[in-house]
């Protein structure tokens, strides 16, 4: 199997449940391995796979052991660009048709994707089939896991 080339920042941030840990730690100083793991619900053997990542590029640390618990800390400000209101404030991200809707009072639908791995993957799949039935070129990275699905309706006139 080839190994993914590229941004290690990104590869790292490609992982929905990786931009799960960064989400929680973005919200405190430091996390127990323990409340890291409650927060995200994944099993203990994922979360630490999913924390060695992090820390191969640079994002988080393990700063402190005490007892059996380990501390973890963010290293640098991270910006996942997923914030919901986000994406109406940088229109440069938006096709221009999208744009035109959108200043025309277009009513706006966000689905949020199930976190995980499989739902995500079944997302993906789910928008190259329906781009394949309607002859739309969507070339998705492989990498590519949609974290949700903005719906942007006609304006009610």
């Amino acid at each position: 199997m080839t190994k993914i080339r590229g941004n290690p920042l990104e590869v790292a941030l490609a992982h929905e449940t990786r931009k799960d840990i960064v989400r929680t730690m973005q919200g405190g100083a430091e996390f127990s391995t323990v409340q890291i793991q409650e927060a995200i619900g994944v099993t203990r053997y994922h979360l630490y796979h999913h924390l060695q990542q992090l820390v191969k590029a640079e994002i988080i640390e393990n700063h402190r052991d005490q007892g059996r618990a380990r501390w973890w800390r963010l290293t640098k400000e991270i910006n996942l660009g997923d914030n919901k209101s986000s994406i109406v404030q940088d229109t440069s991200l938006l096709p221009s048709e999208a744009l035109s809707l959108i200043e025309n009072g277009a009513e706006m639908h966000w689905i949020e994707t199930p976190k995980s791995a499989r739902d995500a993957i079944a997302a993906k799949k789910m928008l190259e089939s329906i781009s394949e039935e309607w002859g739309i070129e969507l070339n998705l990275p492989f990498t590519f896991t949609p974290g949700g699905i903005l719906i942007i309706g006609k304006p009610r006139n």
